[in-house]
């Protein structure tokens, strides 16, 4: 299989795959074209009818990444013009909620058409995977304070610092959080060894390794900081 593929971000090609400048001319050379995209703005409608119509005739679609980002409309009508030979589809804008729930989509009643179910993750194996992968991850956070993957906490990575205590510091993502933590500690002569910064739109996550002999005095007065969250004593 020969492979091409398109991303928004400059990726060093594995294996046989080449990549290409622009996502029109990837679907203009591809026999069948495969999305691996997250929802984002940015990726909504990504398939539209303009990037259809660029499709290399009698090309097939598979799309088992995320809903948003195929418009049904346009594929429907590019299957029924046989511009697209045939399409494959595991996710859905709107999908069941539970048993009985209608589902309805453009792709119905359609030749060479393949709809899932999107249960990929329903299945024992992927049910066992996904509980090892959750609980090393808690575990990882409640030892380490590293928080990749979280949806509510921004994600820190951190190596462990030799002879320090570390605290974790939540807080609302609002100016001058940072400087009064680091106010907090030096106007008490605290030293900072280490510390680490991420935020998103709500909250602050910073982690702080400080001298062990100094680490209660530290946890007390990160309480006393504006839009504090939660601070905790990690080790």
């Amino acid at each position: 299989m020969k492979v091409i593929f398109y991303d928004t971000v400059t990726k060093l090609p594995l294996g046989n795959a080449v990549a290409k400048k622009t996502l029109k001319e990837t679907v203009g050379q591809a026999d069948v074209v495969t999305l691996h995209v997250p929802d984002l703005p940015s990726t909504r409608n990504l398939i539209n009818k303009s990037v259809i119509k660029s499709f290399k005739p009698g090309g097939i679609l598979i799309n088992y990444a995320r809903g948003e980002v195929v418009d049904l409309d346009a594929l429907r009508a590019a299957i029924l013009d046989k511009q697209i030979s045939g399409a494959a589809i595991d996710v859905f804008p709107v999908e069941p909620e539970k048993n009985g729930d209608i589902f309805k989509t453009p792709l119905q009643q359609l030749p060479n058409v393949i709809l899932t179910p999107h249960i990929g993750g329903s299945t024992e194996e992927a049910q066992l995977n996904i509980g090892e992968d959750v609980s090393a991850k808690l575990y990882q956070y409640l030892e380490m304070g590293v928080s990749i993957g979280s949806h509510t906490v921004p994600p820190l990575s951190l190596p462990p610092q030799e002879g320090t205590h570390r605290i974790l510091h939540i807080h609302r993502n609002v100016p001058g959080v940072l400087s009064a933590i680091n106010s907090q500690l030096s106007g008490h002569d605290i030293n900072i060894l280490a510390q680490y910064l991420k935020t998103n739109d709500e909250i602050g996550y910073v982690v702080l390794d400080v001298d062990k002999k100094l680490s209660a005095s530290a946890l007390s007065l990160l309480k006393e900081v504006d839009a504090t969250i939660k601070v905790r004593l990690l080790y």
